[in-house]
């Protein structure tokens, strides 16, 4: 009986307003796309969400032109070419550069090539974006945290036009584990978590929760739109030929709280990340200081069917008309 009632409730909440009425919340991308697939499917979701205005959509770390072809490629299929594409920082701050390809480049014909023309520094186009922008913009930033960390540097004033940075980024809970983008640039978390711009942290504590199942997989390769039929080539890509591979909803989880904070539940503190590490142990470790003055939020919950429930009812929808937002 309690499943029944459960599955009832939530199934209520799909259909009700996920925020209070008012107009969406303005924000930049920032991603390293054509890694892992949960980048594509974040993206997909923001697309999908009215209560969203997506500013720009900038890229970060190595191959950035071929992860802003991806971009383009998905903006297309969603009718989204109005938002401006950059190509962001594309080597970390101090640690290593990757060498390794965007595989998922591999769904690109030799004509899906985002136009010269439509080019951003992408650095450029988040400083523009924030300091032009009449209110403030909500940065939700799913990758490493370089293009962040640069822009602070390059125009401290941001902080001021900035509402909060939405991370996925980190892991709070688990002692001795480094979260895949805090290691790939910790000097540039730490630089961000230093900001004392409020910040929403979803990290692999409430992530990894969020995996999709093999009923789940059966709905979107169900689908015949041309969106969700890319994003599925993409998926495959990604699986490398093991079909048992389940896409884990890291970074859609972290642009669904942007705008439905309740699948999540948050405590207040400070982070710190370690950059003096001496192995890739401790290198990148991010340290959680509960604190109710601090100036971030770290998710410690998630009430993970939910937030599938409703990304797949996102994602499967019909790319929803473009209206002019004032």
């Amino acid at each position: 009986m309690h499943a029944v009632v459960r599955a009832l409730f939530l199934s209520l909440i799909l259909l009700l307003p996920v925020t209070a009425s008012g107009p969406p919340v303005p924000v930049i991308l920032d991603t390293d796309i054509g890694d892992d697939i949960d980048d594509a499917l974040a993206l997909a979701l923001a697309l999908q969400s009215p209560e969203l205005d997506v500013r720009a959509v900038v890229t970060v770390l190595q191959h950035r032109q071929r992860r802003a072809d991806l971009v383009w490629k998905i903006l297309e299929l969603y009718g989204r070419t109005d938002i401006p594409v950059g190509l962001g920082a594309d080597q970390p701050l101090l640690t290593k550069p990757r060498t390794d390809s965007v595989r998922q480049a591999a769904a690109l014909g030799p004509a899906d090539r985002m136009p010269a023309s439509k080019r951003h520094n992408g650095i450029l186009l988040a400083i523009e974006t924030c300091m032009n922008s009449p209110g403030k913009i909500t940065w939700v930033a799913y990758g490493p945290l370089t293009n962040l960390a640069v822009t602070l540097k390059a125009e401290p004033r941001i902080t001021r036009k900035v509402e909060r940075f939405v991370l996925m980024n980190g892991v709070y809970f688990r002692e001795g584990k480094v979260e895949y983008n805090t290691g790939r640039d910790p000097e540039a978390a730490q630089i961000v978590f230093n900001s004392g711009v409020p910040i929403t942290a979803v990290g692999l504590d409430v992530t990894m929760k969020c995996r999709l199942s093999p009923e789940d997989m059966k709905k979107i390769e169900n689908s015949n739109r041309p969106t969700v039929k890319f994003l599925r080539e993409l998926i495959h890509i990604w699986q490398n030929g093991q079909p048992d591979a389940l896409p884990i909803l890291h970074d859609p989880l972290a642009v669904a709280v942007t705008f439905h904070p309740g699948f999540i539940r948050t405590v207040t503190g400070h982070v710190t990340v370690d950059t003096k590490g001496m192995t890739d142990l401790t290198y990148g470790r991010t340290i959680f200081q509960p604190d109710p003055s601090g100036t971030t939020q770290v998710a410690t919950e998630v009430d993970a069917r939910a937030f599938i429930n409703f990304f797949l009812e996102r994602l499967l929808r019909r790319p929803r008309p473009v209206v002019q937002i004032p």
